[in-house]
């Protein structure tokens, strides 16, 4: 879906007025907006040369007023205008990429998009604390969603897909797309260091950040998640195949009476199975909000502090049953079928459930899943291997860094050499993807499709 958006951002001197004043930040970068134009119009430069502007850009308009929250207005086509809280640190410098981290709240049932507007507590301040203290930008959306504070007509809501019903169980939320345009768009007048963005969140913010995994692990280094029930209510996509792509940190508390730790550990299973990225700890003696999230804190930044984005990773896997989630780092999936026979290793990956009322394990799957498609895909020295399950049609994003644009491009479908050329860098290709993201790091300077059947 192509989205229209407007970004404003204004200075916050006080939670409760936000009187907009003259020390607004730039809606757009007019530098990098001129500088994309010129790139396009001038003939002599070419895609190498393009690829060495934009991995390189550095000029991003000054900050001058550090330490303090910045209201973000992003204007969406299907949610209306997004209000969103963004802390700029103090050591922050427009010519130095920062880390970033995208704090989901929890209890979504009870937000509205009027919180942004107020200097109102919250059980993920000492999230927030914390994080400011250690020099990120800090990136905080509130949930509009059912509930008595908020108006229950937006449906901005990371813990719930309230776009699915009993009649219709195949619709995708697109509040995590959202989520990925709104970085996007941050992308543009701040130096964010894109290989440096995590989402962290506890409870319902920690579904959200699990989702996010599942759904959008391109823009991400790594997810951190607190008390989390692994699943995003409503949704009949969450593929657990996904988080083999990004480092997960996973804690829990077996004192939680909202979301048993018995329900985690047979998750885990799960994902110990499939060989995933997870750092997986558990607290005893603590309950859902309680003082093991302050105990972690430092642990997890320790964590996050060795762990960067790999966009270029030789290995990804992907499942899917919505053309909306259809992109992981190289890898896009352009159509698929689900009424194919699927291939003998792409089994439906389910856990048992928990009945926490009974304190009973019970053999019913927790995920009610969709019928889906999957694909695994490597490549090593410029030959790519596919192996796919209800696919018809890929498209590779290729890199320089991946592969040697000298020498021919070899891709294997299912034990079948289905291409086998030179490919060659596109300035347009190049403009295009990078205008859709704003990602120095992710550069893809051309791409390939291929049929898979």
């Amino acid at each position: 879906m192509t989205r229209i958006t407007l970004t404003y951002l204004f200075l916050l001197f006080s939670f409760e007025s936000f009187e907009q004043t003259s020390n607004r930040l730039p809606i757009t970068n007019d530098s990098l907006t001129k500088q994309i134009k010129s790139i396009n119009s001038d003939e002599k430069i070419n895609a190498d040369s393009t690829w060495s502007i934009l991995s390189f850009w550095n000029r991003y308009p000054e900050i001058r007023d550090t330490k303090r929250y910045y209201l973000f207005l992003y204007k969406d086509s299907i949610f209306g205008t997004i209000p969103l809280k963004i802390y700029i640190p103090e050591n922050y410098q427009n010519n130095v990429p920062s880390p970033a981290v995208l704090l989901l709240h929890g209890a979504v049932a009870l937000s509205s998009f009027k919180d942004a507007y107020r200097d109102t507590t919250t059980d993920e301040d000492l999230f927030y604390r914390y994080f400011e203290k250690n020099n990120y930008i800090i990136i905080r959306p509130f949930a509009d969603s059912y509930g008595p504070n908020a108006t229950g007509k937006i449906n901005f809501d990371w813990g719930i897909n309230r776009f699915n019903g009993r009649k219709n169980r195949n619709k995708t939320n697109p509040t995590f797309q959202t989520l990925k345009d709104i970085i996007s768009q941050l992308k543009q007048v701040l130096n964010i260091d894109d290989n440096k963005i995590f989402a962290l969140g506890h409870s319902d913010g920690a579904d959200g950040v699990f989702a996010l995994e599942v759904y959008k692990p391109s823009y991400f280094a790594g997810f951190i998640v607190y008390n989390s029930m692994l699943d995003n209510i409503f949704s009949h996509d969450i593929f657990l195949r996904n988080t083999l792509n990004r480092p997960l940190y996973l804690v829990h508390s077996d004192l939680d009476n909202l979301r048993p730790i018995q329900q985690t550990r047979l998750q885990m299973k799960g994902l110990d199975s499939l060989k995933s990225p997870i750092l997986y700890k558990e607290y005893y003696g603590y309950q859902h909000y309680d003082k093991h999230l302050q105990l972690d804190l430092p642990f997890a930044y320790e964590w996050m502090k060795n762990i960067s984005r790999n966009c270029f990773q030789k290995n990804v896997t992907w499942e899917l049953s919505d053309s909306t989630n259809n992109t992981c780092d190289w890898l896009r999936v352009l159509q698929f079928d689900t009424t194919m026979n699927g291939a003998p290793w792409h089994t439906e990956l389910n856990t048992e459930s928990y009945n926490k009322l009974k304190k009973v394990h019970f053999d019913f799957p927790y995920y009610d899943l969709n019928k889906s498609a999957a694909v695994k895909a490597s490549y090593n020295n410029n030959i790519f291997d596919l192996q796919t399950s209800r696919i018809t049609e890929i498209e590779l994003l290729i890199s320089p860094i991946m592969v040697n644009l000298q020498n021919p491009v070899i891709i294997n479908v299912n034990g079948k050499e289905v291409f086998n050329k030179k490919v060659t860098a596109d300035k347009v290709f190049l403009l295009k993807s990078f205008t859709s993201s704003f990602d120095r790091k992710a550069l893809w300077v051309t791409s390939i499709k291929v049929k898979t059947n």
